[in-house]
């Protein structure tokens, strides 16, 4: 298959919005249409976390992950059932403004950044606590648990981005047939951009 450049699309949080007050009906099916094409991603990272082979059998990335508490204080122990159900697609994700954050620490100020972010038309997530722990311990960490999960099962990202990268190039092309019959369908010029 042929590689699909990064696109960008300009104006289509606007062109929905506008197709919303000329047939709402057509909204929800262009939503349930990028939905969709989101599942090959979703059905991929679900067959990723499936099983694992650990000492006990009992199919988690590692045996102790099954009884024990990930985060302390919750109950967040592995079920496979519940990991490959937390993958979802969103479909418009709000943009986010830069904003500043200030934490006392006790003497003195520590400013905390968070970058604006732009409007997102689909995103894949991870809405299970154990599974998003799976997916990326050890970013920003290091531990025996994340040494123990490198070993078995590989670095971070685990699943989600592996899952992206396998189905960008066909998810891509399934989004951008349906931007084209939105584009068609409110007579308005989107600009598709390809290239960095």
């Amino acid at each position: 298959m042929a590689n699909v450049p990064n696109v960008r699309i300009t104006g289509i949080k606007e062109a929905l919005a506008e197709l919303n007050s000329i047939d709402p009906t057509f909204r929800r099916e262009i939503t349930k249409r990028i939905k969709g094409a989101g599942e090959q991603i979703i059905s991929d990272a679900r067959s990723m976390v499936a099983s694992f082979p650990n000492s006990l059998s009992n199919g988690a990335p590692l045996s102790g992950m099954v009884r024990g508490n990930l985060i302390k204080g919750r109950e967040t122990n592995w079920k496979t059932s519940q990991v490959q159900k937390g993958f979802k697609v969103k479909v418009g994700k709000r943009a986010s403004k830069e904003r500043y954050v200030n934490f006392d620490r006790g003497g003195y100020t520590e400013q905390v950044v968070y970058g604006a972010k732009p409007y997102q038309l689909m995103t894949i997530q991870q809405a299970d606590a154990a599974g998003a722990i799976y997916d990326h311990a050890g970013r920003n960490t290091s531990s025996r648990f994340v040494s123990n999960l490198n070993a078995e099962v590989g670095r971070e990202p685990r699943a989600i981005d592996k899952a992206v990268e396998k189905g960008r190039v066909p998810v891509t092309l399934k989004v951008l047939a349906v931007v084209h019959d939105v584009e068609k369908a409110i007579n308005r010029n989107l600009k598709v951009n390809y290239g960095n």
